[in-house]
Formats: C-alpha cells, structure tokens, sequence
C-alpha cells in the first residue's frame, strides 16, 4: 500500500499563496461588488445617475490627480505607461476593426466594447490592492489615456460625430495633465492641499465598485455564449498585445503586472450606456458586459497568480 502525504501535494502549496498573496487582492474587490449586487436585488434604491456625477465630476478627478500627485514614480516610468496604454487601445481597436469588419459584424457596436475596458470601476482596485500606491498610480496612468480616447474616439464611433465636447466639459483630462505636470516638474504638495485632495479621491473605488454591482444586477443581457467567445477573444487579444508591448518598450516590475491587469479587465460598464443611448445593439451589449464582468470577477484569482503579484 502506498503512503501518501499531504504535504507533497502541489494543489495544497499553493493555499498560502492563495491567502496571503492572492485573497488580499480578490476579496476586498468582490466584496464591494457582490454588496452593491445584493443591495440592487434587495429592491433597494441606487440613485446610478447621481453617483455616476458625483464620481465623475468630483471623486476621479481628485483621485487622478492626488495618486499621481504623490506617487513615487518617475517622470520616465510615468510617460512609459501612459504610452503602453495608448499603444494597447490603438493596437486592439486596429485589430478588433479588421475582425468586425471581415465577420460583417457592425463597427459602431462592437468596437468600443472590444477596445475599452473596465480600467476605472475594477482596474484601479486589483491594482491598488496588488500593488498599493505605485500600482494605483499606473493604473491611474493608463485609465486617463483610456477615458480620454472613450470619450473622444469612442463617442465619435457611437454617435458618428466627431466632436470634442464631451471631453472638454469633462474635469478629468485637467486633473490628468495636472497630475502628470506634478510628476514631471517634481513638485511637492503641501501636507494640508495634500490631505484634502486625498480625502476627495478616497471614495471613488468603493463607490465604482458598488455601482458596477448594481449595474450588473440590473442587465438584462442576451446572447449568452456569443458575449462569451466576445470576452474571450478580447482577453486573449489585449494580454497577447500588453506582453508584446512590455517587450518592445523594456517594462518589467510593478509597471509590467499592471499593464497585464489593466489589459485582462472587463468590457466597461460605460459601452452599455452608450449602446443605450445611441441604440446600438442595447441588450447584445449589455451581454458582453455582464458575462466579460462576471468571467473575470470570478477569474481574477487565476489572473492575479499568473502576473505574479
């Protein structure tokens, strides 16, 4: 009879990995979300359009700006991510257009769900809580680039209006250039401006977490598994690239983990509102944000362990 122990198993190795290094990241993350989720199906009130203001106009610009404002980070390393992001974001949208358009598949649909990302309500807390303030402050890098082209690039494809409006109107590139000048000029903030602009920004992660929840338990989505293959493609494109990208531009380290993290995130919440708004395909949208949200949610502790944080 063969002996067997316990402690040659390999799938038992990896349990302390998995509560010390991996939980801390995935819990706090899923337990915001399955709260506004919950909260959502009790019946309860979620005033989404107050919230989705209040973040917009007042929590992120803060946060963008404090986060880098008072990241220890390099001006060098700063302007390496934010190129990262914009190679990402022009290199998926080059080839999600070429896939859509050999399929037959509308552009105008399905482009901006397949380039933009949840960077903002999950990316900025897998990072934070992988990576603690330096990872913030790049995932803050690469979110500035990707809601500076969503509403630019991105409302020009869904309206088929080219127009500069809605980013002009909006405080979020200011306090991304604000922040960015900081970083770049090697300013210092007072300890009193610094606090208060921290204090402002603290409240946009749970707040975007929860309202991902609540969106998604308000979905109706359809299309179940033509969403899946959706999701799956797009993951399979925007890690291949962030990993050929890093290669090309010599990124390693907290930078590298993030750019993998930011790339793996779901279809934003935002392209349903769009699709909404416009009538592009609402509930097929709708479809690939529910089920790309659900699939990483759920595969974010396998995503955490393979960029090795």
């Amino acid at each position: 009879m063969i002996a067997w122990s316990y402690q040659q198993s390999p799938l038992l190795e990896w349990v302390p990995i998995m509560v010390q290094q991996i939980l801390p990241v995935v819990l706090p993350t899923f337990f915001m979300v399955l709260i506004g989720f919950l909260w959502s199906r009790s019946g309860q009130d979620y005033p989404t359009v107050f919230v989705g203001k209040i973040v917009t106009f007042v929590g992120v610009p803060f946060l963008v700006f404090s986060t880098l404002a008072m990241a220890d980070i390099s001006s060098q390393h700063l302007e390496a991510m934010l190129l990262a992001s914009v190679l990402l974001h022009v290199g998926g949208g080059i080839i999600g257009a070429i896939i859509f358009w050999s399929l037959n598949m509308p552009i105008r649909t399905y482009l901006c769900p397949f380039v933009i990302g949840n960077g903002g309500n999950l990316g900025l807390s897998v990072c934070l809580f992988a990576y603690g303030g330096e990872g913030l402050a790049y995932g803050i890098s690469f979110f500035v680039v990707q809601s500076m082209m969503f509403f630019t690039i991105g409302n020009a494809i869904y309206t088929g209006q080219n127009s500069l409006r809605s980013v002009v109107s909006l405080p979020l590139p200011y306090a991304g250039v604000a922040g960015i000048t900081v970083v770049l000029l090697g300013i210092e903030l007072p300890q009193a401006i610094a606090n208060s602009v921290s204090l402002a920004g603290s409240f946009v992660i749970p707040m975007m977490l929860m309202t991902l929840g609540v969106s998604l338990a308000r979905m109706r989505p359809s299309d179940i598994m033509p969403a899946l293959g959706f999701a799956i493609l797009r993951l399979v494109v925007f890690l291949t690239l962030a990993h050929l990208i890093c290669d090309f531009l010599e990124i390693d380290g907290v930078m590298r983990g993030v750019l993998l993290l930011q790339a793996s995130m779901p279809v934003a919440v935002f392209n349903f509102v769009f699709a909404t708004t416009y009538n592009r395909s609402p509930e097929r949208v709708a479809g690939i944000v529910f089920v790309s949200s659900v699939m990483m949610i759920l595969g974010l502790p396998l995503m955490v362990a393979y960029v090795g944080v």
